[in-house]
């Protein structure tokens, strides 16, 4: 796996889907052979096959607190082109600093990832005004995720649990 901390000029992007896409990542460390965002290979520079490169854009958070003051509000996708929660995300905490950002500014969040890590963040979202969190759960047979997710983490190594934010019940 090729990680390369970058600078970034803006994070905050114009969205077809939503109003605003934050991207803390570019790549992925799951390399899902099904990735609707493959194509974004050709956009980085990269000659590494999809899932082999992350890019981490160390000032996502600093360029975000900046964005959101110029910015009309709006709904934003946290992320649209890679996995938010990626195992990058855990040394990093780019996606939970943008979080706290977009929270404290009261901006209308989506979030959407396959990771189990996604838990870690529960209290971010109880906090939120108004968040969306949606999470993949492709199979539930181990054999099937090695030829579609080789590197996502096994079956049996994803946390189960439950537990509420607010009043909804939720389950990871």
């Amino acid at each position: 796996m090729i990680v390369r901390e970058i600078a970034v000029k803006s994070i905050l992007s114009k969205s077809k889907i939503y109003e605003y896409v934050v991207n803390p990542y570019i790549g992925c460390q799951h390399a899902c052979s099904y990735c609707y965002a493959r194509f974004m290979k050709r956009f980085t520079g990269h000659r590494e096959p999809w899932g082999e490169f992350v890019d981490v854009k160390v000032n996502a958070p600093d360029l975000l607190r900046q964005e959101i003051m110029r910015r009309k509000k709006g709904g934003v996708w946290v992320s649209g082109v890679c996995d938010p929660y990626q195992p990058l995300e855990a040394k990093y905490k780019l996606t939970r600093k943008c979080l706290e950002i977009l929270i404290g500014n009261n901006w209308p969040i989506t979030v959407q990832t396959r990771s189990p890590l996604v838990a870690r963040d529960i209290d971010l979202f109880k906090a939120a005004n108004n968040i969306e969190v949606g999470m993949t759960i492709s199979t539930a047979d181990e054999s099937i995720r090695q030829l579609f997710e080789p590197l996502f983490s096994a079956i049996e190594l994803v946390p189960t649990g439950g537990g509420l934010i607010g009043d909804h019940p939720i389950c990871w």
